[in-house]
């Protein structure tokens, strides 16, 4: 209770410090020359134990800070970092590693750090970076790069990846290349956790990281344009896959290993009346340590109602999209497959066979209610709902809570965390 009562303290204290406005990927006021942050209190609220986890109750405070700086037209600079902890046993120790292999969060972690070069067209960046890819809503095939915090793969985010990027753009046509010279893999539950998977019954052995060497170094490159009305992206990957594999190395002796792999992909948007439709397909070709090639793909659709005559509602957003992966061909038969192979690819062993839809309910200005789940239909019919309501204090101090569900038998994909339903609850301070 006290650790808790710190965390709250901690995270909550700064917000009735005096006025500010905002951060990340929202318009700010900045309280400093190119610095801003925020403070969040998060709280997760289960309502059952787990045969491995008897707290129900978790507590998180993040300070998170950013800082950009222009020091010429052509040459300029981003660091953002955080402090953090938890009494949920996933934040330990201060770690500094390149790459990151630590399997919990540092109590202080650089998130990025970018030097950027300009000249003209032409963009060069180093350093500690997250991309975004793909067009897709819940799911992206083609966006390959980042590895995720999966300590909790519901309230997941990506981690950066020491790497250089070059960025030049011709007219409405843009190529970007991605060299990752050290592989950093997600994080994945601990043992302890209410979200570990089962292991095989045997001797599990350690992960076996691809080593830091030439030959491991990792690749990605896009072509990007638009063409009468359409947005289309061409995508190429070369390198592992964040999650591992498990393969069976004797009768009861198991091993995680990372599978090397080709992506190339295709994303597209485009609009037609009212619609926004988008789609994105990636052919995932095996070059080591994997069970199959497999082609994955997401469709879906944007629509946006508004002016609706109502006083309390002004806008109703809905966004429903489909999922689909499919086996083009058996590579490994020592690869175990199936979902108890890959317990924790969230990006992908989610969407094997599965409609996904939010709708985004804009009361007005300042608060909003959003519904989204994802029902599976690889074998028995298996869900996950979130109902979500997002509060506007002020610019600075912001609400978010809501309820986590998920149903289905034991051995679908959501159904193994039926006993994981919470309430969740985070507050926000931007400066």
């Amino acid at each position: 209770m006290l650790t808790r009562s710190l965390i709250f303290a901690a995270a909550v204290a700064p917000a009735f410090a005096g006025g500010a406005e905002s951060l990340a990927t929202e318009p700010s006021v900045q309280t400093a020359p190119g610095i801003r942050g925020e403070v969040v209190f998060k709280n997760f609220s289960h309502f059952e134990e787990t045969s491995t986890d008897h707290r129900k109750v978790r507590d998180e405070g993040i300070l998170k800070m950013e800082w950009t700086r222009e020091f010429t037209q052509s040459t300029g600079i981003k660091l953002v970092g955080d402090a953090r902890a938890d009494d949920g046993d996933l934040t330990q120790g201060v770690t500094f590693r390149i790459p990151d292999t630590a399997p919990r969060r540092s109590h202080l972690n650089l998130v990025e750090a970018v030097i950027r070069l300009r000249n003209d067209a032409t963009e060069l960046t180093l350093g500690k970076q997250i991309y975004a890819w793909g067009t897709g809503d819940a799911y992206n095939p083609t966006d390959n790069i980042n590895p995720y915090d999966y300590l909790d793969p519901i309230d997941h985010e990506k981690l950066g990846v020491y790497s250089a990027a070059l960025n030049a753009t011709r007219g409405p046509t843009s190529f970007t290349l991605v060299v990752i010279p050290v592989f950093t893999p997600s994080r994945v539950p601990l043992p302890s956790s209410r979200w570990a998977p089962s292991p095989p019954a045997g001797v599990v052995d350690d992960r076996q990281l691809p080593s830091t060497s030439f030959g491991n170094i990792q690749f990605a490159g896009r072509v990007r344009t638009t063409f009468r009305g359409w947005d289309i992206a061409l995508s190429y990957f070369d390198g592992f896959n964040d999650t591992p594999a498990i393969r069976q190395s004797g009768v009861q002796s198991f091993t995680p290993v990372f599978t090397r792999f080709r992506a190339p992909g295709v994303a597209f948007s485009t609009t037609y009346r009212d619609f926004e439709f988008h789609g994105e397909f990636a052919a995932k070709f095996v070059e080591s340590n994997g069970a199959e090639d497999r082609l994955e793909g997401i469709v879906g659709l944007n629509y946006t109602w508004d002016q609706l005559g109502l006083a309390w509602l002004e806008q109703i957003h809905g966004v429903l999209e489909y999922a689909r992966a499919g086996t083009l061909a058996t590579v490994d038969p020592t690869i175990l497959r199936g979902r108890a192979a890959t317990p924790t690819a969230l990006r992908s062993e989610a969407f094997r066979n599965a409609l996904v839809g939010r709708l985004q309910f804009k009361l007005n200005e300042n608060t909003q209610i959003k519904l989204s789940g994802t029902a599976d239909f690889t074998g028995t019919l298996n869900h996950y709902v979130q109902v979500k309501l997002d509060h506007k204090f002020t610019d600075s101090l912001q609400l978010e809570t809501g309820l986590d569900s998920f149903d289905g038998r034991s051995d679908t994909y959501w159904g193994r965390w039926a006993d994981n339903d919470r309430f969740f609850a985070f507050l926000k301070y931007l400066f």
